[in-house]
């Protein structure tokens, strides 16, 4: 597409945007509804069209979405929230990856044999931090699936830790995912310098040597701290390798338990493969390149009414990028419509409602970056907050606004006083509040509300449910249109279900904003306990 054509199609959606926002008429007094889904419409309609290239971090569709969603919160009446006074909060994005020079990791056998595996063959590298060569020796130790209990006695100071991936079979979703997700931060915890991941019998299915040399090419991305450095969450882990199972067998040669018996004690139901040390040194080689882009969240604020709660703040998020124009076909670009300029939408119009009545509690309206590639927006935000005080997080990420919903899931609900919240604004809109349809999903902590739940703030995510036609429409999003070219706004979207969605965040965030107490993690909470030590907590329900 040729910049004149951008251009004029960008020029003729901001003429139909500008009839849409315009001051409220009788008619449209008349016709609440109607207006908010044709402000909706117009949202996303500008959000997910081609003249933005996909919203790709960094890139010109994506300052195009910033500066517009910056223009519709001003109109809205909020205001600037961000850093200085402005409406932005500006950060770097690393994009990073193994350079031309390679990466490789060495085996040394104490007799002086010497076994390499180079990135993508037989083995899958991770990167360095800045740009340039990064090497180190160090003795390997076996610490089963890795959770703290496989330890046991074993040092591991200084050492690589080799670690099974997923969880033993039979534990809980929640829990295997708890896990999974704890293993590197539990290493550095140790001491351990460097974590290797060798398959089980189950993940062996998936992560084969054909998708290792299919993503030897990957770029991570993190953004980037004031000493230039890319932020990781363990810091203390310079080095990571997932191997294949030929590379495996040979780290495992010689030692107490062969690679074969440990699968097997693995695959046993609650099977724990108990930990030792290996012989050998492994040697990490790895050449990283590195590029920086400049991106920004989006911030608007809605003073509060309270001059005792105001300093408290209720953020209201939505990712604003997707994926940019990947491919080579005649069609690149990814639009986004439901990922999320539907949810952007949403939150502009909850936003909208809050503003003409403001709530007790102050309220930060955040358009995030950087979700697409890790959650990096929300997890800068969160480290770096631009306000004293967050009393909770409420999320829209990708809302399945195609079908006349009469549910909504609040994921992550049932860990803190939110949950009856949501329970009593959703109730109140005359809309149930369902539990989590796909607990195997551990959605919780997939999306951007997770980086504030890190951070010790109670949050939720909210999206429509699966009753009435909805698990069919979840489904067939799934299938048709997540992440792929075709998720374009067309006649699909229901619009009356957009406002309706947007009105029940609206009413959370207010039902949230105008309580007397702010959300608490209740006592006992796994994510309470890790993230929040110290905080109140309130009695856990017994139901």
């Amino acid at each position: 597409m040729t910049g004149r054509v951008v251009r004029a199609t960008a020029q003729g959606l901001i003429l139909g945007l500008a009839l849409a926002w315009g001051a409220s008429s009788p008619v449209q007094a008349q016709t609440r509804d109607a207006a908010a889904e044709a402000r909706i419409q117009a949202d996303v309609a500008f959000l997910a069209d081609d003249a933005l290239e996909g919203r790709g971090n960094g890139q010109r569709g994506y300052d195009l979405a910033a500066l517009y969603v910056q223009s519709r919160m001003q109109a809205i009446g909020l205001k600037p929230g961000g850093v200085d006074g402005t409406w932005r909060q500006p950060f770097a994005v690393a994009r990073i990856g193994v350079a031309d020079d390679g990466a490789t990791l060495t085996l040394r056998r104490p007799g002086g044999q010497t076994l390499v595996w180079s990135n993508g063959e037989n083995a899958l590298l991770g990167v360095g931090r800045r740009a340039g060569h990064e090497t180190a020796t160090m003795q390997l130790a076996f610490v089963g699936f890795g959770a703290a209990e496989d330890y046991a006695d074993l040092d591991v100071a200084g050492k690589a830790v080799v670690v099974l991936s997923g969880a033993p079979r039979g534990m809980a979703p929640d829990a295997a995912a708890r896990l999974e997700a704890d293993k590197t931060a539990v290493a550095e915890a140790r001491g351990a310098i460097a974590v290797i991941t060798v398959n089980t019998e189950a993940s062996a299915r998936r992560f084969t040597d054909a998708l290792m040399k299919r993503m030897a090419g990957r770029t991570e991305s993190a953004w980037v701290g004031a000493d230039g450095l890319t932020r990781r969450a363990n810091p203390g882990v310079a080095f990571t390798a997932f191997l294949g199972d030929a590379a495996a067998e040979a780290l495992f040669q010689g030692a107490d338990r062969s690679y074969a018996e440990i699968r097997r004690a693995a695959a046993a139901e609650d099977g724990r493969p108990s930990g030792f040390i290996l012989s050998g040194e492994a040697i990490f080689d790895v050449h990283t390149r590195r590029d920086d882009l400049a991106v920004s969240n989006v911030i608007g604020r809605i003073e509060g009414t309270d001059p005792d709660l105001k300093a408290e703040h209720v953020v209201i998020t939505a990712h604003l990028d997707h994926l940019g124009m990947t491919g080579s076909g005649e069609d690149r670009i990814n639009n986004g419509a439901l990922d999320n300029a539907g949810g952007v939408a949403a939150m502009l119009e909850a936003a909208r409602a809050l503003a003409a009545s403001p709530p007790r509690r102050s309220v930060l309206v955040v358009a995030l970056a950087a979700e697409e590639v890790g959650l990096i927006g929300s997890d800068y935000l969160a480290r770096h907050p631009v306000v004293d005080d967050v009393a909770a997080n409420v999320n829209l990420d990708m809302p399945v606004l195609t079908y006349g919903f009469s549910d909504v899931v609040a994921f992550g609900a049932e860990h803190s006083t939110m949950g009856p919240r949501v329970d009593a604004a959703a109730r109140a809109q005359g809309v149930k509040l369902s539990p989590d349809p796909m607990p195997e999903q551990n959605v919780f902590t997939r999306s951007d509300h997770y980086s504030f739940v890190r951070a010790g703030v109670p949050s939720v995510m909210l999206a429509t449910g699966y009753a009435d036609g909805g698990e069919a429409a979840w489904g067939a999003f799934f299938a048709e249109k997540y992440h792929k070219h075709g998720d374009e706004i067309g006649a699909n979207f229901d619009w009356d279900a957009a406002a309706r969605f947007a009105r029940i965040n609206a009413a959370v965030i207010r039902e949230v904003a105008d309580a007397d107490q702010r959300p608490l993690w209740y006592e006992g909470n796994t994510y309470g306990d890790r993230f929040a030590a110290g905080q109140p907590r309130a009695p856990a329900p017994t139901h």
